[in-house]
């Protein structure tokens, strides 16, 4: 599940349970038909890959002059949608360069919408481009993500009890750059591992860049760095591609030292805080949502670097500075404090927590 289809599954009901009539319009995963999940109904997609032939026409049939519309994407690819701007929109919407990319400015502005930021960094470039965004992050489901044994996920992940394990969870998409920084990330592994051979690395992603090759060939790139087959450990690929349960995701988190999470940027970070949930300390890149999100670990350094894309700035990742973070995690290895940290911080993102502390105040802000 995408992290966009999980924070739906986790709002959506909860809204559902504030009083709010709510219907789910599910522009990828699923066609032909509707379908009732969770006693809401379900909107299949359109011709369209981000449903800019269908939002209209459902709002129509299901709205009422006042009704709102609530997106959850980057909102740009939206700038087609047929009759959404008859409704009230609010776009809860990921900022994750500085500043604002000129295409989400103009998206707000073509469809009046109310920006919600999903990080108090995206607020605030929010701000700066003249917008009185509305702050809710994304949360997660701490009683699934929580600290388990570690021997006991150790070993049904195959993992020795005395191995430092360093972990990722990302998922392998795009190559100019991969925002995700594996190739940072990864040769900042190798060059550790040089001087700590007890450590492993466990990834959590797609390795060959999907089947239209979207992302990196991560088996490839291991050749060429000297990174041995040995000191990884890989999610089983079939399993991977057809989904896994969020308890699985939870005993890996478990099993980690670390988390490695360095992106070039980030417009929330979910596996940050399921992590954190775990008990588990996180290295992050010191930029846009990131900072914020950790709340036990460390933060890289990077160069700013221009994003021709989206026509503004995100941060490269220093190879070196995320050697130096992975010392420090390995000196910190097995520390109560810093796990019982990881897992305090992380429950402010309760995803209870803030459908009452967030959604409520900003849906009674908004009218919706």
């Amino acid at each position: 599940m995408t992290g966009y289809g999980q924070q739906t599954a986790l709002f959506a009901p909860r809204l559902a349970g504030m009083g709010h009539d709510v219907v789910v319009s599910a522009y990828y995963g699923l066609q032909g038909a509707a379908l009732h999940w969770g006693g809401l109904e379900v909107w299949p997609g359109g011709e369209d890959p981000h449903g800019n032939d269908i939002v209209g026409p459902y709002a129509r049939r299901h709205l009422d002059d006042d009704g709102l519309i609530v997106t959850l994407l980057d909102l740009w690819v939206m700038m087609k949608t047929v009759g959404m701007r008859q409704h009230r929109v609010a776009a809860w919407i990921p900022v994750d360069h500085d500043p604002v990319p000129p295409q989400t400015v103009m998206a707000l502005a073509h469809h009046e919408a109310q920006p919600i930021a999903m990080s108090r960094f995206g607020e605030r470039m929010l701000q700066d481009a003249g917008f009185d965004p509305v702050y809710v992050p994304h949360g997660i489901d701490t009683h699934v993500y929580q600290p388990q044994d570690r021997a006991a996920v150790r070993a049904a992940l195959g993992i020795p009890e005395s191995a430092f394990l360093v972990g990722m969870v990302a998922a392998n998409k795009g190559t100019a750059p991969p925002r995700k920084a594996f190739p940072q990330a990864l040769m900042a592994f190798a060059e550790f591992r040089r001087t700590h051979p007890d450590a492993l690395l466990y990834l959590h992603t797609e390795l060959l860049g999907g089947p239209t090759h979207i992302g990196m060939d991560l088996l490839h790139y291991m050749r060429q760095i000297g990174l041995p087959e040995s000191a990884v450990r890989t999610v089983d690929q079939d399993a991977y591609a057809m989904g896994l349960p969020p308890q699985y995701l939870a005993a890996a988190y478990s099993a980690m030292d670390v988390l490695l999470s360095p992106s070039y940027c980030e417009g929330f970070g979910i596996p940050i805080v399921e992590a954190q949930a775990c008990g588990t300390p996180v290295i992050v890149n010191g930029f846009s949502s990131m900072p914020e999100l950790c709340g036990a670990g460390w933060q890289c350094e990077g160069e700013r670097a221009w994003n021709e894309l989206m026509q503004a700035w995100f941060q490269q990742p220093d190879v070196g500075s995320i050697v130096a973070c992975l010392e420090q995690a390995y000196s910190a290895a097995g520390d109560p404090d810093m796990g019982r940290r990881a897992r305090e911080f992380a429950l402010s993102y309760d995803a209870d927590r803030v459908a009452a502390d967030y959604w409520k105040p900003a849906l009674e802000q908004v009218g919706g």
